[in-house]
């Protein structure tokens, strides 16, 4: 069967008319045209768009450099302000500040940027005086938001206290920006527009770093105000510190020369018997004391200046700690002087109560002294000199009291400058002297030892030992007496002991000051003095006072166990003048007791008060201690001592202190009666 093969149909080309190729010719070209255009378009839109990206980023970088620039925040917010109202065309910003004490408030930052017309000056003034919260409701949150927002419709906005102002603007829309630092808003921006065009996200990111870099601004400032804060804040007590004060009085000096007015007065303020607190309670109950006594300052200065508020005459009081115990108050003003004089009655009266610190009864008072300006201070130095000097003095008036300042203590300062370092010259070159006073056993009068005592003759004139032996404590001087006292004493027990041949030893007794004896090296001291004169530690006794015991009583203790090692006879002297009490004898590694003379010198047949004595010979009996009592000047005081069984005396009754020449002559030759006055009965040394 044959195949059918089938051949492909040929194609035809089509014939097209000479309109219909034109026609197909003018498609093609329009359609080459639309395409050439929307390239145009899609190349212009990209330019424009780059443009944009590339002032937005200017934008950034702008406030990125201010911000690493300035430090000061308001600074960098009239710099934003004005320059994001350049870039993006707005018509008016303005900038709110958090509240330090309230921070979901912001206030009128009292800065804004205006390019518009005289109808916004109404919402511009408004503006400056409006308040926001944080937001409780939705429009609040879209006024004061945690994100850069755009608000449209502001001109018609219920909730927006503006609106009517706005619209009186021309004002349609609202940017706001927060300024943040990590959670925290520490301002907000807020931008107005005249069109509701809603701006990208893309700027609204931008803005949104913006805030952040000048959020940064704010923290550095808030870190450098903590740092200087705690520069010139007390650490314990919260007040002002020296550094501060030091800033502030010079300011306020500086001020007032400047203007012809008087400086403030100053008032130093400092505790009467704080180390006493410090070193008994310890630290802890020191602390706690400084802790109150800044609050209490703090109440008498803040209720003085707010009752100072509400008269026409305006007075300053500012209160910082200095160091240690010790306050410092400056009070400027019209009424300064009186100011001053109230304050300090105020500070004593708040001072009157005893305080409870943990378990204990406290009782501290406040020496006080006062500088007032007269005109001729030509430094603040000069003026805080003497007002720490006027302290001082009051110190010395006996403490509780208030001392103003005059020329005569300048005069009684220099002259105690003088007086230290004509103390310091007699040291080297000898010009003390020593007398020493006996000391009897009471019943039949037996020479049992001396007391020795200082003399100094200064410019050919005696000084009285209650006058220079104070300042030479102050002053440090007090040492180096002290061992010259200790080596003199010591070097006339050695000749008069070996006068004495194999009789009772005699005993001389030596009077120590607290600063003294509690130096670390007070024992290695008396113990090189002992080996250089060859004195036995029998012969000599050191007497410290209540105050040195119990100013630091562990050394105390520690030193007078070592003193007791070496064989040295010691003694508690003026007791039941200080601090101690009868408890804490039990304590002390002592062998006697010296009851102080103001208890005996008193006493007289009309008018006899012997308890206090008796306590303490009673508690010495328990103790097993020895019983010395001073100032016996009486035959009537002699008797009563007798009968109560006081063992030993001495007093003028007696004798009055000798010089070394007369006391040997009162070894070589003892009165053979009752010793009375025996410097008058002592028969001339060959």
């Amino acid at each position: 069967m044959a195949k059918l093969i089938q051949t492909p149909a040929r194609w035809t080309p089509q014939i097209l008319s000479a309109d219909e190729k034109a026609a197909l010719l003018e498609r093609k070209l329009d359609r080459e045209k639309r395409a050439r255009l929307e390239a145009e378009q899609l190349a212009e839109r990209g330019l424009r768009d780059l443009s944009v990206s590339r002032a937005r980023i200017e934008l950034l970088n702008t406030i990125a450099l201010l911000a690493n620039e300035i430090d000061d925040p308001r600074e960098i917010l009239q710099r934003a302000v004005r320059d994001i109202c350049g870039a993006l065309g707005y018509a008016f910003g303005n900038a709110f500040l958090a509240d330090p004490a309230h921070p979901e408030l912001l206030h009128p930052a009292g800065i804004y940027h205006a390019a518009t017309c005289a109808s916004a000056a109404d919402f511009i003034a408004a503006s400056q005086e409006i308040i926001l919260k944080d937001p409780d409701t939705f429009i609040d949150r879209r006024l004061v938001p945690s994100t850069p927002s755009w608000t449209p419709g502001i001109d018609r906005m219920k909730g927006f206290s503006r609106a009517v102002l706005a619209r009186q603007a021309n004002f349609r829309a609202m940017l706001t920006v927060p300024i943040l630092s990590g959670r925290d808003r520490l301002a907000l921006l807020e931008f107005f527009a005249m069109d509701e065009q809603e701006p990208e996200a893309e700027l609204l990111d931008v803005l949104m770093q913006a805030g952040l870099q000048i959020g940064g601004v704010f923290r550095r400032r808030q870190q450098a105000d903590r740092l200087r804060e705690n520069a010139l804040t007390d650490s314990l007590t919260g007040l002002p510190n020296r550094a501060c004060f030091a800033l502030q009085i010079e300011q306020r000096f500086a001020e007032c020369r400047r203007s012809g007015t008087p400086a403030p007065s100053l008032i130093f303020i400092d505790l009467d018997g704080f180390k006493l607190v410090n070193d008994t309670l310890g630290h802890h109950a020191g602390d706690r004391l400084l802790i109150d006594m800044a609050n209490s300052l703090r109440e008498i200065v803040q209720t003085a200046n707010d009752a100072d508020g509400q008269r026409s005459t305006l007075n300053r009081i500012d209160l910082a700690r200095l160091a240690g115990d010790e306050f410092t108050l400056i009070v400027d003003g019209p009424e300064r002087e009186v100011m001053a004089a109230q304050l300090a009655e105020e500070i004593h009266l708040s001072m009157s109560s005893q305080k409870w610190i943990e378990t204990c009864s406290v009782r501290v008072t406040a020496s006080i002294g006062v500088a007032h300006d007269d005109g001729r201070y030509d430094s603040v130095g000069a003026m805080l000199r003497d007002a720490d000097l006027a302290m001082y003095e009051a110190k010395s008036r006996g403490n509780e009291r208030t001392v103003v300042f005059d020329q005569q203590m300048r005069e009684n300062q220099e002259s105690r400058l003088t007086m230290v370092s004509d103390l310091r010259r007699a040291c080297d070159a000898g010009d003390f002297t020593l007398h020493y006073q006996p000391i009897l056993a009471l019943d039949t009068e037996e020479l049992v030892g001396f007391e020795a005592l200082i003399r100094w003759t200064r410019n050919g004139k005696p000084v009285s030992p209650a006058h220079f032996i104070p300042i030479a404590e102050e002053s440090g001087v007090i040492i180096l007496i002290g061992q010259w006292v200790l080596r003199e004493a010591c070097k006339a027990a050695v000749r008069w002991n070996t006068l004495r041949d194999n009789q009772t030893p005699l005993r001389i007794s030596v009077n120590v000051s607290p600063r003294q004896f509690l130096q670390p090296t007070f024992v290695q001291q008396v113990r090189d003095i002992l080996t250089e004169t060859g004195c036995a530690p029998q012969w000599i006794a050191l007497e410290i006072t209540e105050t040195a015991a119990v100013l630091q009583p562990n050394r105390a203790v520690t030193a007078l166990q070592e003193l007791r090692a070496l064989a040295i006879h010691v003694g508690l002297d003026d007791f039941g003048t200080g601090y101690s009490s009868l408890s804490r004898l039990q304590a002390m590694p002592i062998d006697t007791i010296k009851i102080d003379q103001s208890f005996v010198r008193i006493q007289n047949e009309q008018n006899a008060e012997w308890s206090v004595v008796q306590a303490v010979l009673a508690l010495a009996r328990s103790l097993k201690l020895r019983v010395v009592v001073e100032g016996v000047e009486t035959e009537f005081q002699r008797r009563e001592l007798v009968s109560f069984g006081c063992q030993f005396a001495q007093g003028y009754l007696f004798s009055k202190p000798l010089t070394e020449e007369a006391a040997t002559a009162l070894l070589l030759h003892p009165t053979e009666q009752a010793m009375r006055h025996a410097e008058e009965q002592l028969p001339l040394l060959d």
